[in-house]
C-alpha cells in the first residue's frame, strides 16, 4: 500500500476516507461510527472529534463484534460512542500505531459478525486516511519545532557577530560572553540574543534617519 507523503495527498486522502467510511457506515446499519488511533500507550479519537482517552489494551488489540454486556462495551459505550451499546471493531495497522474504526449498534448485537469483503476495502481507506491527517500533523510539528530551533541559531550567531565587532573578541569568547549576560539577567539564551539584535537594528535606523 502507498501511503502519502505530502499534506495535500494527505488531505486528499482525508476526504475520500471520510466518503468511505460513511458508506461503510450506512451499509453496516451502524448508528455512529468513532476512529481511534493508538500508539504506544497513547490513545486519542480522531473522528468524528479529536481528544484524547485513556488507553485501553483491550480495545488497541480488539477486533470483530463486541456485545453489550461486555466490559469493553461498558467503555465504549461511557467514553467513546455513548448513544451505542454493542460495536464492530475493525483495526488497521502500520508499524507502530493501530487505527481501529468503532461501529456502535443499539441492538445488544452488532448487526454484523463480520465486515463483508467490499466494506472491508472502504474502511482500509478510511484507517488509511486518519493515519495520514495523524503523519501529517506529527510532521508539521516537527517542522514548528526545526524551524523555530533554527531562528533562535541565527539569533545567536548574529550577536555574537555583534559582540565580536563591538569588543573585538573571538566567536568562542562573544559566546562566553552571551552566555555568562544570560545568567546575570536570568533570561535565556536566545532571548537576549534577540534583545541584542533588535537593539543593533533599531541604532542602526536612528543613525541613518540622523544622516544628512
Amino acid at each position: 500500500m502507498t501511503l502519502p507523503q505530502y499534506p495535500e495527498q494527505a488531505e486528499c486522502t482525508l476526504e475520500k476516507g471520510l466518503s468511505a467510511l460513511e458508506h461503510a457506515a450506512a451499509e453496516l446499519g451502524a448508528k455512529s461510527v468513532t476512529v481511534l488511533v493508538a500508539e504506544g500507550s497513547a490513545m486519542e479519537i480522531v473522528y468524528p472529534q479529536t481528544r484524547a482517552i485513556e488507553f485501553q489494551p483491550e480495545l488497541a488489540n480488539g477486533t470483530g463484534p463486541v456485545r453489550a454486556g461486555a466490559s469493553l462495551a461498558g467503555y465504549l459505550a461511557s467514553t467513546v460512542a455513548p448513544p451505542a451499546k454493542s460495536f464492530f471493531l475493525f483495526p488497521w495497522c502500520w508499524r507502530r500505531r493501530t487505527v481501529t474504526i468503532v461501529f456502535g449498534f443499539n441492538g445488544p448485537e452488532p448487526a454484523h459478525a463480520s465486515i463483508p469483503a467490499r466494506v472491508a476495502v472502504n474502511l482500509n481507506l478510511a484507517a488509511l486516511a486518519a493515519w495520514s491527517v495523524k503523519e501529517a500533523c506529527r510532521l508539521r510539528g516537527e517542522l514548528r519545532v526545526v524551524n523555530h530551533q533554527l531562528a533562535n541559531r541565527k539569533f545567536v550567531e548574529r550577536a555574537k557577530s555583534i559582540l565580536q565587532d563591538e569588543l573585538g573578541v573571538t566567536e568562542p569568547e562573544a559566546y562566553e560572553c552571551l552566555r555568562r549576560m544570560s545568567r546575570q539577567r536570568r533570561v535565556t539564551l536566545t532571548k537576549l540574543a534577540e534583545e541584542l539584535v533588535e537593539a543593533r537594528s533599531f541604532a542602526a535606523a536612528t543613525l541613518e534617519k540622523l544622516r544628512p
